[in-house]
């Protein structure tokens, strides 16, 4: 009895023990993570130039959910011609799934292009993240107005059943990449305030 009963203040001594270690590293972790930023600020721009990446990239199934139940042909009867024929709404052509996967590639180079903006701080590497953003935000544009398109075909009862389309896979594909496009031009825009104007390419 006497050896439990000096087992256990042991026991709690060597669990407080351990939480407290735990809880000094969080905040040691914390306190580097301040201080990074406090030392690079760039590090805030590419990181939010890098966000679509992660996000497009996380909620793929979401999106390819959404594509996937998209159709904006429809079929009828010409009576002038007597025969069936295909009507497409979304002209040229359906590129929602095209700008879908356009949006995603140029999602991940911005990952690339983050990183180069937080390593070099100069403004080439603004510019390559402007191009990449530009890319992201055209595409993203695109795919946003072929959503609200078909929303606005089913809403006037042309083209298929509004059942089984809202749902939260739509509305997280509509919710990360506006945010996507956000962040990543915020980033850029934060990058240019920011970019080392001091900065030389040294030729070895």
């Amino acid at each position: 009895m006497e050896n439990e009963e000096l087992k256990e203040p042991e026991n709690e001594g060597k669990k407080k023990g351990a939480l407290s270690y735990f809880v000094t590293y969080l905040k040691n972790l914390w306190y580097d993570f301040r201080t990074s930023f406090k030392y690079n600020n760039m590090k805030l721009a590419g990181i939010l130039v890098a966000i679509p990446g992660i996000f497009l990239g996380f909620f793929l199934t979401f999106h390819a959910n959404v594509v996937t139940q998209m159709s904006f042909t429809t079929a009828h009867f010409d009576e002038a011609k007597e025969e069936i024929v295909q009507v497409s709404y979304l002209k040229p052509f359906d590129f929602s799934a095209l700008v879908l996967f356009l949006m995603v590639l140029f999602g991940i180079l911005n990952i690339f292009t983050a990183v180069t903006m937080s390593s070099k701080k100069n403004l080439g590497s603004v510019v390559l993240a402007t191009i990449t953003t530009s890319l992201i935000v055209i595409c993203g544009a695109l795919y946003l107005y072929s959503i609200f398109f078909y929303l606005s075909l089913l809403n006037a009862n042309k083209i298929g059943t509004a059942n089984n389309f809202y749902t939260k896979d739509l509305y997280i594909s509509i919710a990360s990449v506006i945010v996507s496009i956000v962040t990543s031009i915020a980033g850029v825009i934060l990058g240019f305030i920011r970019y080392d104007r001091t900065y030389e390419k040294v030729d070895r």
